[in-house]
């Protein structure tokens, strides 16, 4: 899972006085340098969220459409139809353009979203409409430079309670870690002829499927400059001899610089495209420095995107703003905010019938924000603790079989692939990661997962102390898939590698697969899938392949005495959730309905 932290700044909605500061910028990130004032012509950027309305009425559409026993099951809403619901008023907009308007900042420099506006000006506007001074930053190792805000920023008194976020005018980049590589055991390789075998994809399966006719697509969302080389998937495809789709330029979305790819971004597109052979793949690179908002945001806001993504990035939910913690909490901001309006463009996405995949985390339940184990309660990674996307831990195998017939890959990375073995969650003796779970200290527990959570605290294993952790929140993740020793094809050749990076997009490739079945049998997509896996694992446990060996105790820094962390059990835990899939069962679930077996009308 990668690295990234949110450098937004989060307005609280409070009353303060006209021209009053509302953010200070005062300290410097760690590895940049404050320089000079910034030119005055250079370029800003940055996203103004609006209060929205109507959130009840948005909440009720959420679950009506995810809800496979609802007779209004799949009715999926157009942008058009969203964005009239929660939008600002015309009046409370206008009041928003004329502060826009009084600092010289016009509609062509802008783009209306409804309940967003994204905004391009010069540094003389900027430092105008925030009463702010914007200056030249550079980072200490690379000599990169950029230009942010410096000091105190203003927004007017009448628009406070109109401003939910205001991201990008003072976003650092960050770097990422790299995806996790094997330290302890490097003894077999994963392709996907081993994914195939382990969950059950058959050929046959993959023939009827393409015989249908239904066109799906299947995508990977990155961040901050992450980007992949054509060429090297190509490479990938001939490694495995598989017919594994490229990405049309139309379906690369953002600046991808195919000369620079990056680990990350190459084990995210080889992964959805070698597992699922039949959907149109997609490469969103969001643009700028931004995070998840603007991400949510832009992506909701476009027509043509992927009925399936995967996101392989997360932080601690409780710090999604990287700003220094004293000056938020003096401030009165706290991440719940920034939290609960992303969730809320995760709803708005689901409402479009798109599914939504994020990793655990590769850092156990501790997260990377505690490495050492040293804080008495667990750190709960987002965008995976959100109640609106589909959270994927991680396994990994002993006791493996030899794949019978090794594709290319496996002896360039000088490794024997296998066919599969006994799958456990990843631990750090074999794999040097732990996977992230947990559960929500900010999202309460949704309905669709609350009686699989209530077996797994009776299942007798043992969980962290009273205290570590809000019992009542939102448990993640949902689901596994194999997190350890992926082969993948980079600048450096063939090479294993591993996190919850290569499991969520190899889960959500399955779902893709499932999403011709539903198109067959309904005319629509899955959707958000939580409530519908839930409900499948109730009506078929053995579409999963329960994981019960385990546990994410452990960091990426090993496994101090002072870690915690959850067990793996029977049925769903906070390790590998409802377990791995078992796609030929899956299949057959999707095909005969069963998970539509609608009830009288109840809402």
């Amino acid at each position: 899972m990668k690295l990234l932290v949110v450098a937004a700044l989060l307005l609280a909605s409070v009353a303060v006085v006209s021209a009053d500061v509302f953010y200070v910028r005062s300290a410097v990130p760690a590895g940049w340098k404050l320089g000079e004032a910034a030119p005055e012509q250079a370029r800003v950027d940055f996203s103004l969220a609006l209060r929205q309305r109507n959130l009840d009425i948005l909440n009720k559409w959420f679950n009506e459409v995810s809800d496979p026993l609802h007779h209004n099951y799949q009715d999926y809403k157009s942008i058009d139809e969203i964005r009239d619901l929660v939008s600002p008023t015309a009046d409370e907009l206008a009041k928003v353009w004329e502060w826009l308007h009084s600092a010289g900042i016009h509609h062509p420099q802008t783009k209306h979203l409804g309940d967003s506006l994204d905004v391009h000006c010069s540094v003389a506007v900027a430092e105008k409409l925030f009463s702010t001074k914007m200056h030249v930053f550079e980072h200490e190792e690379t000599g990169a430079k950029i230009v942010r805000a410096f000091g105190a920023i203003n927004v007017p008194d009448e628009l406070a309670d109109l401003i939910d976020i205001i991201e990008g005018l003072s976003t650092f980049p960050i770097p990422h870690l790299t995806v996790d590589r094997p330290t302890a055991s490097n003894d077999y390789g994963v392709v996907p002829q081993t994914i195939d075998a382990m969950y059950k994809v058959s050929q046959e399966a993959r023939a009827l499927l393409a015989a249908s006719g239904v066109a799906t697509s299947q995508g990977v969302i990155e961040f901050q400059g992450q980007n992949f080389s054509p060429a090297n998937l190509v490479t990938f495809a001939s490694g495995v001899k598989e017919k594994v789709q490229a990405v049309p330029a139309k379906q690369t979305i953002g600046p991808n610089d195919p000369s620079n790819p990056q680990t990350e971004a190459e084990l995210d597109i080889q992964m959805v495209a070698g597992v699922n052979l039949g959907a149109s793949n997609w490469f969103w690179l969001e643009e700028g420095q931004g995070w998840l908002y603007q991400f949510v945001s832009h992506f909701f806001n476009t027509q043509d995107v992927p009925q399936v993504s995967s996101i392989s990035y997360g932080w601690w939910e409780g710090d999604q703003c990287s700003i220094d913690q004293d000056e938020c909490s003096s401030l009165g901001v706290t991440s719940v905010e920034y939290t609960e309006r992303v969730n809320t463009e995760f709803q708005k996405i689901a409402l479009r019938g798109i599914s939504l995949f994020a990793s655990s985390g590769d850092s156990g339940a501790n997260g990377r924000t505690d490495s050492d184990c040293t804080v008495k309660h667990l750190r709960p990674a987002f965008p995976g603790s959100s109640p609106y996307v589909t959270a994927v831990g991680a396994t990994e195998l002993t006791k493996t079989t030899k794949l019978a017939d090794q594709p290319p890959i496996c002896q360039s990375a000088g490794v024997d692939c296998v066919s599969g073995g006994y799958e456990q969650a990843v631990s750090y003796a074999i794999s040097g990661f732990a996977s992230g779970g947990g559960f929500s200290d900010i999202a309460a527990q949704p309905s669709y997962q609350s009686a699989a959570v209530a077996e797994y605290f009776k299942a007798g294993v043992q969980y962290p102390p009273i205290g570590y952790f809000n019992r009542s929140g939102r448990g993640f993740p949902d689901v596994g898939a194999i997190g350890h020793n992926l082969l993948i094809y980079t600048e450096g050749g063939a090479q294993p590698v591993g996190g919850t990076s290569a499991s969520s997009p190899i889960f959500a490739s399955i779902l893709a697969l499932l999403n011709v079945a539903s198109i067959e049998k309904t005319g629509k997509p899955i959707g958000f899938a939580n409530p519908f896996l839930y409900k499948m694992h109730q009506d078929c446990a053995d579409c999963f392949n329960d994981v019960t060996v385990g546990d994410n105790k452990c960091t990426e820094d090993g496994c101090a005495s002072t870690c915690k962390g959850y067990e793996c059990a029977k049925g769903w835990d906070p390790v590998t959730g409802l377990g791995t899939p078992n796609f030929e069962k899956m299949l057959a679930y999707v095909k005969a309905g069963n998970h539509m077996k609608r009830l009288p009308k109840r809402y």
